[in-house]
């Protein structure tokens, strides 16, 4: 099948400074005693100046994919692109998923991921009520976005550049902005962190200032709804594959752990860092052997959709950035409840049982006995939502939407909504 990659080269443009001669002429001069006026006349060409190099500024926009070296960023802060005080205009915003860590050194110009409440990882989730059962570490509201992006500034020319000492943390940094509507050339990974760029720069101990800034996630229009799955909407998916009507990838980045949606592929999430660990500081893997890596997979192919999970959305994102960021592959999206906090729970073990359109412990869904039962089964819910196939059994989606101001009455978001 055709390669799903939209991978974008930078360039670096400079302006040709000329140098010209200058040339003059002089009348003559008979050596006599008196001077006598010469027909001859003196003239001079107009000097031509010699202009200084110009150099445009870098294109932060324009990499070759959503990864970046500290050399990229350390050429973007000498551009003076770092922090601007004008969120109208083209500028680099340096956020940090690091915050426990922050004064002990940070990449110069970094600010955290952070609202009034919270900063770092608990600031990247929320609990919302999703399916039947309100759901921890679920893709945050679009109000906290909004107070994420404020707190930092970000306008509508801001290149945001997400660094952190654990990947996988700032993987699902990515996702999340990704998902609710960021361009991939907006957003950016520094590869290695804060410490490969302490290797060869040096960090900074001071917080600098943000300007104020009142952006807000509307202003993209439509979220990228299609990079996340609900619940309602894996369920489907795995019915739809058991049924031979679907060849979707699901990879489990648990690895080899059970219980899990039936027709999972094991991914060891470190596959993708050059490191024993998916929560090293170390750098990622190049295109290429993520490449080889992914598509080596048992039974998956590049051209199908992959669906990421894990135990609770965050290793799930490491897979995501690999492909949708590295590989620029368009068609990956991630079960956001995952399987731990979510899937595991809707079985007959729990009280009340889930209706069977949710249970995961029938039709073949699962691989293994999933008996969890730390949701809390909302009777009304289950009593009305018999129907995964509609956008009232996504209320994540459903009230994202309704955030955007969109219409949710009319329908038209898919089947598998």
């Amino acid at each position: 099948m055709a390669r799903e990659l939209d991978r974008r080269t930078f360039l670096t443009l400079s302006g040709a400074a000329g140098a010209a001669a200058i040339a003059g002429c002089s009348g003559g001069d008979d050596g006599g005693a008196t001077t006598e006026p010469t027909d001859a006349t003196t003239t001079t060409e107009p000097q031509q100046t010699t202009e200084p190099q110009q150099t445009e500024q870098p294109d932060p926009t324009a990499t070759e994919s959503a990864l970046i070296e500290p050399a990229t960023l350390k050429e973007w802060q000498d551009a003076g692109l770092v922090n601007t005080n004008d969120t109208a205009e083209e500028r680099v915003v340096v956020l940090t998923l690091d915050t426990s860590g922050y004064d002990g050194g940070h990449v110069p110009g970094a600010l955290k991921w952070s609202t009034e409440d919270a900063e770092g990882a608990a600031a990247l989730t929320e609990k919302r009520l999703e399916g039947l059962a309100e759901t921890p570490t679920l893709v945050p509201s679009g109000s906290v976005m909004d107070a994420v992006l404020q707190s930092a500034g970000v306008g509508q020319n801001t290149t945001v550049v997400l660094t952190g000492s654990a990947p996988y943390v700032v993987a699902r940094a990515y996702w999340t902005m990704r998902y609710w509507g960021f361009p991939r050339e907006r957003v950016k990974v520094l590869n290695g962190g804060k410490t490969a760029y302490g290797e060869q720069y040096n960090l900074e101990f001071e917080a600098p200032d943000a300007p104020t800034c009142a952006y807000t996630v509307k202003a993209f229009g439509t979220p990228n709804y299609g990079l996340r799955f609900g619940l309602n909407q894996m369920i489907q998916e795995v019915d739809a594959k058991n049924a031979g009507e679907s060849d979707a990838a699901f990879l489990d980045l648990r690895g080899d752990a059970t219980p899990r949606p039936t027709g999972s592929t094991a991914d060891p999430p470190a596959s993708y860092l050059q490191a024993d660990s998916f929560k090293a500081d170390a750098p990622w893997q190049d295109a290429s052997t993520i490449e080889e890596h992914v598509w080596g997979l048992d039974g998956v192919e590049e051209g199908q959709k992959v669906v990421t999970f894990c135990g609770s959305g965050y290793r799930a994102a490491i897979a995501f950035f690999a492909l949708d960021g590295i590989l620029g592959y368009d068609n990956v999206t991630v079960y956001d409840g995952s399987v731990s906090k979510q899937w595991n729970h809707y079985n007959a073990e729990n009280t009340p049982t889930p209706n069977d359109a949710w249970r995961v412990d029938i039709d073949d869904r699962t691989e293994g006995e999933p008996t969890a039962t730390g949701l809390e089964i909302q009777s009304d819910l289950n009593q009305e939502l018999t129907e995964l196939a509609q956008l009232s059994s996504n209320q994540v989606k459903k009230a994202d939407i309704e955030y955007m101001g969109g219409d949710t009455g009319g329908g038209g978001f898919g089947c598998g909504s």
